[in-house]
């Protein structure tokens, strides 16, 4: 295995456009037997969840390489199988084949789907049900039976239980179009 391939590859999947294409191959079903091809990609910083975007562009290049794979035998050493080194390995030759192949296809002008995905968050309001956090007690639930009576003196322990806002990601593909260029 060569190691600057391992290395180049281990930059790539600390990277924000290695987890646009998982978002992409999660959101998109036609992605499945492309290559995904990310040309512009931007994070949703209100979420803390990587895989939320703000939008993701880009094109599904039919896979025309296959790659070549090692042996798994040359991932054993006294009888161990290195499960770990062997899948960095698979992933890396993955990479390297998906990079080629892109670009082999860009070069042939070859018709290919382009894409664009957005992505919003938003905070789900509340109801009574949910008011107070599940570690309340119960005589703090109660409270929420009636949120417009703020007399009871529970309510100033209440203050500590109360659920912060909820955010919500939705995810939605703006377009999916063939390009031929």
């Amino acid at each position: 295995m060569d190691d600057t391939l391992l290395r180049r590859y281990l930059e790539y999947a600390n990277s924000e456009e290695a987890t646009a294409v998982l978002f992409v191959k999660k959101q998109i079903a036609q992605a499945k037997g492309h290559w995904v091809d990310i040309l512009i990609c931007c994070r949703c910083f209100e979420s803390e969840d990587p895989l939320h975007f703000k939008f993701v562009t880009g094109g599904l290049f039919r896979r025309r390489i296959q790659p070549q794979y090692p042996p798994r035998s040359t991932f054993t050493k006294d009888g161990k199988f290195d499960e770990r080194n062997y899948y960095l390995a698979v992933r890396a030759i993955t990479w390297e084949a998906a990079h080629r192949d892109i670009e082999q296809q860009k070069s042939m002008r070859a018709s290919h789907l382009r894409f664009k995905l957005a992505g919003v968050v938003f905070v789900r309001l509340r109801t009574d049900k949910n008011f107070f956090r599940d570690d309340a007690p119960p005589e703090i639930k109660a409270l929420a039976d009636n949120l417009n009576v703020r007399t009871n003196p529970l309510w100033d322990r209440a203050v500590r239980y109360i659920n912060g806002p909820e955010l919500v990601y939705r995810a939605k593909l703006v377009y999916l179009d063939q390009c031929t260029a």
